[in-house]
């Protein structure tokens, strides 16, 4: 009943806690809410489109618009096309380019020096100059488009190039020129609008274009200064906006405002006011470029020419004797076999199922001989040193004064010429030369030294049993040595 009453308590309290929380929260929350609103509203309100608003565009904004935009498609159809004509074009290439741009008057391939290696079709009527391509325009990038707009008595041509290079050295420029009369067809008021260049008329429109504001413009001048803006004269306005081509600039014009009179529509119209002739330009110098290393000076010598057909040239070293240049006979690479290492499997690379060869060894490849390494101590050679049977040294030094006094049996070094006879010059058994007690015993023979050969030891097999068979004992060694140092095996049992 208590914990009853208690848990009743506590749920009671909780409730009134969570009440006064809410109340003392919904102030706050309301601000919050009325806070965003506003932000919405007047700070940021949501984007959102309106279908129904057409925009303000005025007169000559329309006819402007109506008279260039089919134009400018095309021609950045074109410039796309160009840009991506950065190598030497094939004849199905060329094929397909006039194919896919039938408003063009032809194609061409230009060399640096402004020689004409190719054109399509090959008889152009018109007489063009294409050397003013080959000169790069210091305000854009070296392998952007270059442009050009020249008059010749047939109509002006627009020439569109682009530039060819191998690294970083020039080759040429591949070039697409057209007639911009012949993309009227795709204006739509091609009546209403007048279409030039800095160098020629290319299209005057409907209108006389001598009594226009358009005649006599520096317009050289004119489209550093702006890109869009109105020429006015006496009869009225044109309005005028510029669009490059490459680097050349092509204005667009539309009147605004007053009347003008018609005329021929005839761009030889435009010869009184752009020159017919321009100055002619030589083809771009070449820049030098840097000459080659002396390889005199660099320790080789030029190649040798009077090498026969077929073989590699010989390059004479003239460093050290024992280095081996590039290109030299001594080198593993140049010679016969080239490089293949004698007696080594290989397997040819036509399948896996292919058994291996073994390389032979050219015939006049010598052997060559594993050397033997020395074994033992390599001792001067001593007239007085003692030598044990075989010729080897005695490990027990030079014979002293009083081996003259020694015992009968004992005998003296062996002389150079019986040295290595192993029967008649062995010592008595238990004695060294020089009187001095054998390390090995009495009575027992002198093992064999390693270096002797079967008919060495069978020698002194016989040499020994004959010994054994003579009457005269052998003399019995002393407990001491011959200098007087007692033995070091101690006194005979």
């Amino acid at each position: 009943m208590v914990k009853s009453c208690v848990r009743f308590l506590s749920s009671l309290m909780l409730c009134v806690v969570l009440t006064a929380g809410c109340s003392s929260y919904q102030p706050t929350k309301n601000v919050w809410k009325g806070t965003k609103e506003l932000w919405n509203t007047y700070v940021s309100p949501p984007a959102s489109v309106d279908f129904e608003e057409k925009g303000n565009l005025s007169p000559q904004g329309f006819a402007l618009t109506h008279g260039m935009m089919g134009i400018d498609v095309e021609l950045g159809r074109l410039e796309r096309a160009m840009l991506n004509a950065d190598k030497p074009p094939t004849q199905e290439w060329v094929s397909g380019f006039l194919g896919s741009f039938p408003w063009l008057s032809g194609f061409a391939g230009v060399k640096y020096d402004g020689t004409i290696l190719g054109q399509e079709p090959a008889g152009s009527l018109k007489q063009l100059d294409f050397i003013p391509l080959l000169y790069e325009d210091k305000k854009q990038s070296t392998r952007a488009l270059r442009a050009d707009a020249q008059n010749t008595p047939l109509g002006p041509e627009v020439l569109l190039a682009s530039p060819l290079y191998d690294g970083v050295d020039f080759l040429g420029v591949v070039v697409a020129h057209f007639d911009m009369r012949t993309l009227m067809q795709y204006s739509r008021t091609p009546e209403d609008i007048v279409i030039l260049s800095p160098y020629a008329l290319l299209w005057p429109g409907k209108y006389d274009f001598a009594s226009t504001p358009l005649a006599g413009v520096n317009w050289e001048e004119t489209v550093l200064k702006s890109s869009s803006g109105t020429c006015t004269n006496a009869a009225g306005t044109f309005y005028y906006l510029v669009r490059y081509l490459g680097n050349l600039p092509l204005v667009f014009a539309v009147p605004q405002s007053g009347s003008f009179p018609e005329g021929s529509g005839d761009v030889a119209q435009g010869l009184a006011f752009f020159p017919a002739e321009r100055e002619k330009l030589p083809p771009p110098p070449q820049p030098e470029r840097a000459p080659k290393p002396d390889m005199t000076a660099l320790g080789l010598d030029m190649p040798d020419s009077s090498a026969p057909a077929g073989e590699a040239p010989m390059v004479r070293a003239s460093g050290p004797a024992h280095e081996i240049r590039p290109g030299s006979r001594d080198s593993v690479l140049l010679r016969e076999g080239r490089g293949e290492k004698a007696g080594t499997p290989e397997r040819r690379l036509e399948g896996e199922n292919v058994p291996a060869r073994r390389v032979a060894r050219p015939a006049s490849s010598p052997k060559r001989e594993r050397a033997t390494p020395p074994t033992g101590l390599s001792l001067p050679e001593d007239p007085d040193m003692p030598v044990l049977p075989g010729g080897r040294p005695s490990p027990f030094g030079p014979r002293d004064d009083s081996a003259s006094s020694a015992p009968a049996g004992e005998r003296g070094p062996i002389p150079d010429a019986d040295r290595g006879q192993d029967v008649e010059n062995t010592p008595a058994l238990g004695t060294l030369p020089g009187g001095r007690p054998s390390p090995f015993g009495p009575g027992e023979e002198t093992p064999k030294p390693s270096g002797d050969t079967p008919e060495s030891g069978a020698a002194r097999e016989k040499a020994a049993s004959d010994m054994a068979g003579e009457s005269a004992p052998a003399p019995e060694p002393p407990a001491t040595l011959p200098d007087g140092r007692p033995s070091p095996f101690g006194p005979r049992d």
